[in-house]
Formats: C-alpha cells, structure tokens, sequence
C-alpha cells in the first residue's frame, strides 16, 4: 500500500510540474506561481520548484521575492547555475522594487499581438552591459532612433540597449523616410540579450498596401504572442548579429530605393514556432 501510494504522489507531482511549465509557457505567470508555492509545500527539498517561482515571480515584477527563491535554490544546491545567476542579476533590481511598482509602465497590450505584414520579432545586436540590461524588463517600451544608417534602441530610462540587425535596420529607415511611424517593445530579456516586438503604428498613404513586414504569406493574419523562451529559466538566447555593417551598405547610387513591396533589402526576421 506504501508504494502505491508513493506511485500516486510522484505522478501528481510530475502533473503538477507539467501544469506550472504550460501556465509559463501561455505568459500565466500568477497561475504559475500557485502551482509551484503548492510544489514547494510539498516537496520543499527540490531546487528546481524554488526556480520555477522565482522566474514568475520575476515575470511579475516582485523582484525581491524572486531573489530570495533563487536564494533558497542556491542553499538546496549550491552550484545550480539558473540559480547563481538570476539571484545576482535580482541583487541588483531588488532596492528598485518599490520605485518600479510605485511607477508602472502603461503599455498598449495590442503591441504584443503579431499581425502579417505590420510586426515583426527580432533579437538586438550590439547589446548594452550586463548592469544596464538588468534595469530591463520584458513589456518595456523601446524608442527606435535613426543613427546614420544604423537604427539605435533606447530603454524606458533613455538608455541605449542595442540597435538593430542591419538588413532589419536599413529596412526601418527607409520605411520610416517614406513617413511610416513605428512602436516597439521588449519581449524577452536576460543580460547578454534583448529580443523585442516592432510595430507598424501608421501607414503613409504613399505606401499603399505595401506591407512594413512582407511575409511568405499574403492573407491577414494575427495571433498573440507567446515567448518560446520561457521554458528555460536561465532564458538564455544567443544573439544573432546577421551580417556585418559592410553588407547593408546602401547602393552606390546613393540612399537605397524600396522595391515594389516597399523592400530595399529583406530583413532576416525571427521565425517564431
């Protein structure tokens, strides 16, 4: 009877951990949270409970709480590596907790819904350092600003957080020239990366029905957008820097012409599952 019983209470465990990942995975992070707390009330020797609640409790902005679950992961193991790194980047946000709750930011939730032709993902190249990122958040606006031909990415604070990969780049400037505006957004942050979400919030009447974005598909579409990274609580995403600055060089005739679907040269876009 003893075994079976223990049987039943690793299968309702195993439930349990599967149910805590999927509410991750949909962006349910407060439903995650209840789920791993019941985890921990009951298996409160496993590390990997504690980490699982420290990053919702990250993902909803109680950074000191988050810090002291990665803490109590590092006493259970420690040299559990997602748990040494999180709770050093939270060292550092946790004194803010307090000035970020008292002055949320105000975002428009349709800036996170992909729609064909008018947003597009993608990771930023040249990064900030790692203490300038861990003032970042996922949901924090981005300012996009035209340097040259490169286009620069700005935090919340007015701190430069990367720019954008070169053919994407080129892209938006050209856009932008033609009197296309644009609204973008974090959607993924760790301290070597950011990924965001790029919105096309007017179109210039000179520009017709040409998309900002074109894709392999023409028909209209829109789905929300879910993070492919949340699995992993380390979120660690490589960068990937596309090609160097010689290659979006504009043609020599001078500032590159958009093609007739408003295209000087495609951007590599981030494919999402």
């Amino acid at each position: 009877m003893a075994i079976f019983q223990s049987e039943d209470r690793l299968r309702a465990k195993r439930q349990k951990v599967e149910q805590a990942i999927n509410l991750a995975m949909q962006n349910r992070w407060a439903e995650a949270a209840e789920i791993n707390r019941e985890l921990i009330e009951e298996f409160p020797n496993e590390a990997e409970g504690h980490n699982r609640l420290g990053k919702a409790l990250l993902e909803l902005g109680r950074y000191a709480d988050a810090r002291d679950c990665y803490a109590q992961a590092l006493r259970l193991d420690p040299m559990n590596t997602i748990a040494k790194k999180n709770h050093a980047r939270l060292a550092k946000l946790a004194e803010e907790e307090a000035a970020v709750s008292a002055a949320p930011t105000a975002l428009d939730p349709s800036l996170f819904i992909e729609e064909t032709g008018k947003t597009t993902l993608t990771v930023l190249v040249d990064v900030a350092a790692a203490d300038t990122l861990a003032h970042i958040t996922a949901g924090d606006p981005v300012t996009l600003e035209i340097s040259g031909n490169r286009v620069r990415a700005f935090g919340p604070g007015g701190e430069q957080i990367g720019r954008l990969e070169p053919k994407l780049g080129q892209r938006v400037i050209n856009l932008m020239k033609q009197g296309n505006q644009y609204s973008a957004a974090v959607t993924a942050v760790d301290d070597q990366s950011v990924r965001v979400i790029i919105r096309e919030t007017h179109r210039d009447p000179s520009m017709g029905d040409r998309p900002s974005f074109p894709t392999a598909t023409t028909a209209e579409s829109f789905r929300a957008y879910t993070r492919d990274t949340v699995i992993r609580y380390d979120v660690d995403d490589d960068d990937d820097d596309g090609m160097d600055d010689a290659e979006m060089e504009p043609e020599a005739s001078g500032e590159a012409d958009l093609d007739a679907d408003g295209n000087a040269d495609e951007p590599e876009f981030i494919e999402e599952p």
